[in-house]
């Protein structure tokens, strides 16, 4: 059975990979359509292509480059993965649970991303007629993803510590020692007024005993 969050990250990685799609894989579509096409990399720079070029070469060698789209996964997957702990601490849910679902996800979603570039492109190398040229296989990319996201994953689930774990342990108070450390004679000495409280502890419970 699904934890209760597992709607709000299916919907949160969707959405997010859809708008990666419409943004940085779908205009390549028209590289052959005669307009110049002009993109923006994840480090916030910008390619372009102008009209007249074919897809070959270092045209497409960019397309599939590992600088182009993996930046883009790579921080959707550290962003979605650090949310789902923090979800799951506010929510009072198991990330244990969380994380496997999230992960699913995760590699769902870059196994569309990579199945569309992909299929464009074949269209493009096809020139109108994809049937005509074998499609990329996409391995090599979705392995090297599925191992990023599994790590990622399996580091948190270790970390995993509930909030109430967490606060038990930040509110437990070490009980004072009878015996401190001390720079005397013998190198030990008497914490007095912790004793004195422990003795009268001790005959104020006498004292209670019928």
């Amino acid at each position: 059975m699904a934890t209760p969050l597992y709607p709000t990250f299916e919907k949160r990685i969707a959405d997010a990979v859809d708008r990666l799609l419409r943004k940085q894989v779908d205009p390549w579509a028209f590289f052959n359509a005669g307009v110049p096409i002009q993109l923006t990399t994840f480090d916030g720079g910008s390619i372009r292509f102008p009209t007249g070029l074919e897809f070959s070469g270092s045209c497409r060698d960019h397309f599939w480059s590992r600088r182009y789209i993996d930046p883009f996964l790579e921080d959707l997957v550290v962003q979605e993965i650090a949310a789902a702990v923090v979800r799951a601490r506010d929510r009072g849910v198991d990330a244990k649970q969380l994380l496997p679902e999230v992960e699913g996800l995760l590699l769902s979603s870059c196994k569309k991303v990579f199945n569309r570039m992909a299929e464009i492109d074949q269209g493009l190398r096809g020139k109108g007629f994809p049937e005509r040229v074998q499609r990329r296989s996409i391995e090599d990319k979705y392995n090297r993803m599925k191992e990023f996201i599994e790590t990622r994953i399996r580091a948190e689930i270790e970390m995993w510590r509930p909030a109430s774990s967490n606060a038990e342990s930040a509110t437990k108070k070490e009980k004072p020692s009878v015996f401190k450390l001390e720079p005397t004679f013998y190198g030990i000495g008497i914490n007095l007024p912790e004793a004195f409280r422990r003795l009268k502890d001790k005959f104020a419970k006498k004292k209670t005993k019928p």
